[in-house]
């Protein structure tokens, strides 16, 4: 059944489809944010058959090299012919058309790089004359695919792009109507563009505007000018106008909005709209006639010629129109966006090429992902990299061969097609992520009382399902009595990690040293096998049992902060989770010292949180 938001959401993608096909370059592009589906194809047919069939689109594989992408040695030509030989990377065969881009949520940075350089340049270097320069001016349609709330475009991406698209909230129905814009209206249109006038009012409304809402791009405000005008020429006008101005920031300033607009900067507003109306009524009272003022009698005779007033009413002042755009953008954001926006952005700026994988990455010569290869001899194992090899020896070629003809005078030297020299030499790369082993170190003694005991237990469940799904090992040690005892070896069994958990008796003294020292060490052996280690400790942080295994709380404290220094120096990724009943500054003290992250288990209400900081801290 069709819905009217979601006719009127199917209208804008069409009308962002018909901008771009105007102004593909100076638009930047799309993100398009949907997965495969038929109302996905209906918009990219929308915008590659019907408004824009003459414009070329480009396919950028996902794995691409930079040879393909920027031009460069042609290494299938060149074995033929034997001599270098170039070709013209996609980037330069898009000039004024569209790069497609799928998938856009796994691009490499390297290649977003690559993308961005010759979109703020607007020109790449020649392949064969990299002296020369050529022109390189494209608009991007860029699809992510992505599922999972860190799966998103990389926001540098995102950021040269003017806007987004959401198409999986739209139904079968909503996309039945289409707007009618034909191709002959786009080319028009495009060569309506350079006659376009913006007022500078308007300039200054959408900036305004973009800044009420936490916008700090500038490119976002120069986005919404070109969209304003783009719009202008779709509508077949000479210049901007409010309306335009209007729909301009609600397509380009809404998916960008990172907070709402506080109720003292409305009264700003407002304030200043007062402010600038009322010069403009004394201004007006001055420029009546004297007499006019004098003689009441004469007022229903000057009532009739209001031409000047009804001209500044037609032409809200810049404050009435930033109140304009700002409730544009508030009605085109859905209720709930911006309450998960602080976590998106900080999870999308901490860690962007993470994708949801843990560990720190390993180099290795043998297995693993394909990596950079480096130039070397193929010995100990490594592999050669032929086709790197000879990327680097073709170049060479033409000085080598004249150099053959005067010192060598072997005829099957002379006939050799290509000459590789031992400088030549790449060997093959691999990188694999460590495996991760989460290490709990619990305390289980008096000093925790049962029902935090429990509330604990339940955090630590909550990071055993996680460490499940991510296919970690997770190990043990519980602080009772006056040793710190290895309940649970490092493991991929949920059940028996969840047996042990359970089992765990309270009670007895806090030998918070031991237990510092005793995970310290099983961190140390974890990483000499090649997997990374993250430290979960779960206290009150009040120790009452020294390294010698007797009593005292001043030399017990004394001893916990002293082993606690020894695991920062060696640099382990450490979550420390006051379990006490209201935050300890001793507990506080110790997580400082170890340079741990501090969390009270009060003011978290659920392991939920404490999973999300500890899947942070892995991806480090």
């Amino acid at each position: 059944m069709t819905t009217q938001r979601g006719q009127s959401a199917w209208f804008d993608a069409q009308t962002t489809a018909a901008l771009l096909a105007i102004d593909p370059h100076g638009l930047g592009g799309v993100c398009v944010k949907s997965q495969f589906g038929p109302i996905r194809d209906a918009w990219f047919a929308f915008l590659q058959t019907q408004i824009a069939p003459g414009i070329h689109f480009q396919k950028i594989p996902l794995q691409i090299q930079d040879e393909q992408l920027l031009g460069g040695l042609d290494l299938e030509a060149t074995l033929q012919y034997g001599k270098p030989a170039y070709s013209t990377g996609l980037l330069a065969k898009s000039h004024s058309g569209f790069i497609v881009l799928p998938m856009a949520e796994r691009i490499s940075p390297h290649t977003i790089a690559h993308i961005l350089q010759v979109v703020d340049r607007g020109e790449v270097r020649h392949p064969q004359k990299t002296a020369e320069l050529s022109p390189c001016a494209f608009g991007m349609i860029a699809f992510d695919e992505g599922i999972a709330p860190d799966e998103s475009m990389h926001p540098r991406l995102a950021e040269h792009m003017a806007f987004e698209v959401r198409l999986d909230q739209l139904s079968l129905d909503d996309y039945k109507d289409s707007l009618e814009i034909t191709p002959a209206v786009i080319v028009e249109s495009r060569q309506r563009l350079p006659d376009i006038e913006c007022d500078t009012r308007f300039i200054e409304s959408l900036l305004q505007s973009a800044a009420a809402f936490g916008v700090d791009s500038i490119r976002a405000g120069l986005f919404a000018v070109r969209a304003a005008k783009a719009l202008a020429a779709l509508r077949n006008q000479d210049a901007v106008t409010e309306d335009e101005v209007v729909d301009a920031a609600r397509l380009v300033l809404t998916h960008r909005a990172t907070r709402m607009p506080s109720s003292r900067e409305e009264q700003e507003l407002d304030e200043s709209a007062d402010d600038a109306e009322s010069p403009n009524e004394e201004q007006s009272k001055s420029e009546q006639d004297p007499q006019e003022q004098d003689d009441p009698n004469q007022k229903d005779d000057t009532d009739t010629d209001t031409s000047e007033p009804k001209e500044n009413m037609e032409q809200p002042s810049r404050d009435d129109l930033e109140e304009l755009l700002i409730e544009a953008i508030k009605a085109g954001i859905p209720a709930n966006a911006l309450a998960q926006l602080n976590t998106e952005l900080g999870r999308a700026n901490s860690k962007q090429g993470s994708k949801g994988q843990f560990g720190q990455l390993q180099k290795n010569a043998n297995s693993g992902r394909p990596a950079e290869s480096w130039r070397g001899l193929p010995k100990g194992g490594k592999r050669l990299d032929l086709l790197k090899t000879i990327r680097a020896a073709v170049p060479w070629q033409t000085m080598r061969q004249a150099e053959s003809k005067v010192t060598l005078s072997s005829p099957i030297k002379q006939r050799s097609r290509i000459q590789i020299r031992a400088d030549d030499l790449h060997v093959k790369r691999y990188q694999q992520r460590q495996g991760v082993v989460t290490i709990f170190l619990v305390d289980a003694s008096g000093s925790s009382a049962t029902q935090r005991l429990a509330e604990a237990k339940g955090a630590v469940e909550q990071l055993l399902a996680d460490c499940y799904i991510r296919r970690d090992e997770v190990a043990m040690i519980a602080l009772r009595g006056r040793t710190a005892e290895v309940v649970l070896p490092p493991t991929r069994s949920l059940v028996r990690a969840k047996r042990n958990l359970a089992a765990l008796p309270g009670g007895g003294g806090t030998p918070l040293a031991t237990g510092f020292a005793a995970v310290n060490e099983m961190a140390l052996t974890i990483r000499r096998k090649g997997m990374t280690p993250l430290i979960v400790v779960m206290t009150d942080g009040i120790a009452n049992v020294t390294l010698e295994g007797v009593g005292g709380r001043e030399r017990a404290h004394q001893d916990a902060l002293q082993t606690a220094r020894q695991l920062r120096t060696a640099g382990h990724a450490i979550l420390f989770i006051d379990t006490a009943s209201a935050p300890q500054a001793l507990a506080e003290a110790l997580a400082r010292e170890m340079a741990a992250q501090y969390l009270p288990l009060p003011y978290i209400n659920s392991g939920k949180a404490i999973s999300q900081r500890a899947a942070h801290l892995a991806r480090q």
